[in-house]
């Protein structure tokens, strides 16, 4: 299993989505540890999905579980959600001036895309996420070639996007810069475009902006009463209404400092603990 930080849950209807990894702790002293809660994982600058910025390649394998066999109709309708992410990150790093193109659409794309079976339920089992764990290690290893990928199209990084068709929690396995350097989202069934945005930014180095999971109440009510649509606070719109279709929700210069799209923000003056790994 990949080391990272453990990051709380966000909570959408009919869904829980959690960003998961395990624990590491900053050195003693470092201004992010703020307190017990606050230590924010920094994989800004590491992992195969480095900075999200160019081409980067997303690369998309669908599972077979006991319960339920993968058709084209259900892959193309998780397509269709990954583009419109796609296309709305694209469009936000611009008015960032930055320009990023996501690689993502099999059926344009050649070997973009592949199938594996397990032969264990998914359900509600305490160990299901562990058990999951250990076959994506074995995918990412030797099932998906990285290298080769990223060269044949030169993309800057890449992501291995494991779709499981089952009601579930959702989350990114991200790179500490201590282990596995071959980042990955675990996508669970049901899941508005706004969660596949909200999980590609965190291979490329976004954190969770939302209470109670990386920084204090302090840093998080501050984002809550300045950019309350913030998509790493929340993947709902208005009113807490869900989006199937579209994606409501804004990158604020708190997240787009963390992915590398802008230098500086006025917030780590107040808040250090923003502060990417190395500033």
């Amino acid at each position: 299993m990949k080391k990272g930080i453990r990051l709380s849950a966000v909570f959408t209807p009919g869904s829980l989505l959690l960003l998961i990894s395990a624990s590491v702790l900053l050195a003693s002293g470092d201004p992010r540890t703020e307190n017990a809660m606050g230590i924010p994982r920094s994989s800004y600058g590491l992992g195969s999905a480095e900075y999200l910025e160019g081409s980067n390649l997303l690369y998309s394998l669908f599972v077979d579980t006991p319960e339920h066999i993968w058709d084209m109709e259900e892959k193309e309708r998780t397509l269709e959600h990954l583009g419109i992410a796609a296309s709305y990150i694209e469009e936000r790093a611009q008015e960032y001036q930055k320009e990023v193109e996501l690689i993502y659409d099999w059926q344009e794309a050649e070997g973009l895309s592949g199938k594996v079976s397990v032969d264990f339920a998914i359900g509600d089992e305490e160990d299901l996420t562990g058990r999951l764990d250990r076959e994506i290690a074995f995918w990412v290893e030797e099932l998906v070639d990285f290298e080769g990928l990223m060269e044949e199209y030169s993309a800057q990084g890449m992501a291995l996007l494991i779709f499981v068709n089952h009601p579930g929690t959702s989350y990114a396995i991200v790179y500490d810069g201590t282990d596995h350097p071959k980042e990955s989202i675990v996508f669970f069934a049901g899941e508005p475009p706004a969660v596949y945005a909200h999980e590609i930014f965190h291979v490329f180095g976004a954190h969770d902006l939302y209470r109670d999971a990386e920084y204090s109440h302090k840093i998080t009510d501050y984002i809550q009463k300045t950019y309350p649509l913030e998509i790493m606070r929340t993947v709902l719109g208005e009113n807490g209404k869900r989006h199937e279709e579209e994606i409501v929700n804004m990158v604020s210069p708190v997240t787009a400092y963390h992915l590398g799209w802008i230098d500086e923000i006025k917030e780590t003056d107040e808040f250090p603990q923003l502060k990417r790994k190395g500033d």
